[in-house]
């Protein structure tokens, strides 16, 4: 009543009034435009995903080998039960084939696939280091070691360099659970070395030993036979003949590059890596390291790599095998390539 009576009585008062009634329409569409935009704003201003690491690779074989390598090495386990356990876990990957740290539908992360995060682990670094994810799971397999004898038996004299005197201490790995053939996969892991390892026949304990799936309590379990050792010490160092390669080639044609590493090494383990150096003018700088095959040679392991290279210029090219369980690293004498067009 009181509205009608004042437009009744006064034009003025009547445009006011639609003015007034008008920015209060335009402020009410200018809050709801700015709610609806407002989660659009938030998504786009939020913090992202930490440690995506999209685009990451997976280092070479004989790179991630000597990761291991060290790992089990400072932890004082035979390196080759560390070899297996990566392989059974994930393969040797610490990442997807989309660059995506490798996290599987039970947590498992990286190449050890970490499930149980110990105290004090920086997760984030776990997805995206893979020495620090082989060196954390190093570190849960030798903590596994010491449950004996409150969890389960001591085997022989528990003595960690040998290999069959970590069965059980293998077994807690993936979990101290009834019946679990998780330790039988990896004593068949180590013995096979799928091409990245010279394999070790390891004997593991007899299954006709267990009671309803577990080793009985109190009663001694000898160390099964025939054993297998290890020592720390590093075998001696291989010779690396210089590479084998011609001396021009054009920009973008293949090549093959070849050599020889002396003892023998079981072919198909990837021992040698090939790295490319270019002159820059200055100084030589790494562009390309390749992965060789390998193929038995009588008493040596002949290696090879064909590739091309896309700069013109000098190019310098070294042979590396790194350290691993069978042998020490060495790096060959360089042989000079001139990259023509």
């Amino acid at each position: 009543m009181i509205l009608a009576r004042h437009l009744r009585t006064s034009r003025t008062a009547a445009a006011a009034a639609v003015l007034c009634a008008a920015a209060l329409l335009a402020a009410v569409l200018l809050a709801a435009a700015l709610l609806a935009a407002a989660p659009a704003r938030a998504a786009a201003t939020a913090a992202p995903a930490p440690l995506a690491a999209v685009g990451s690779s997976n280092p070479t074989t004989a790179a991630i080998r000597a990761l291991l390598y060290d790992a089990a090495v400072a932890h004082d386990i035979p390196p080759k039960i560390l070899y297996a356990v990566a392989w059974q876990e994930s393969t040797w990957r610490q990442f997807t084939a989309a660059g995506a740290p490798l996290i599987s539908g039970d947590g498992g992360i990286g190449i050890m696939q970490v499930t149980s995060i110990p105290a004090g682990v920086d997760v984030a670094r776990l997805k995206t280091d893979i020495a620090y994810n082989i060196d954390v799971g190093a570190s849960i397999l030798d903590e596994k070691w010491t449950y004996a004898p409150s969890m389960f038996p001591v085997i022989g004299q528990g003595d960690r360099r040998c290999y069959e005197d970590w069965f059980f201490a293998v077994w807690a790995y993936n979990g101290w659970v009834r019946g679990n053939p998780y330790p039988y996969l990896i004593w068949a892991h180590v013995a096979d070395g799928h091409g990245r390892w010279t394999g070790v026949a390891v004997t593991p304990v007899s299954k006709g030993r267990l009671v309803n799936g577990f080793p009985p309590a109190g009663v001694a379990v000898a160390t099964p036979q025939p054993e297998h050792w290890w020592s720390a010490t590093r075998l001696p160092k291989p010779v690396l003949s210089a590479p084998r390669v011609q001396k021009r080639v054009g920009a973008g044609d293949r090549f093959t590059v070849s050599g020889l590493l002396s003892p023998a090494h079981t072919a198909g383990a990837h021992s040698v890596e090939l790295r490319a150096y270019r002159w820059n003018g200055s100084a030589w700088a790494l562009r390309r390291t390749l992965l060789t095959t390998n193929r038995d040679a009588g008493d040596a392991t002949r290696w090879a790599v064909s590739f091309a290279l896309g700069k013109t210029g000098r190019w310098r090219l070294t042979a590396a095998a790194l350290p691993d369980a069978d042998h020490a690293s060495a790096t060959s004498k360089a042989a000079i390539v001139t990259v023509v067009r």
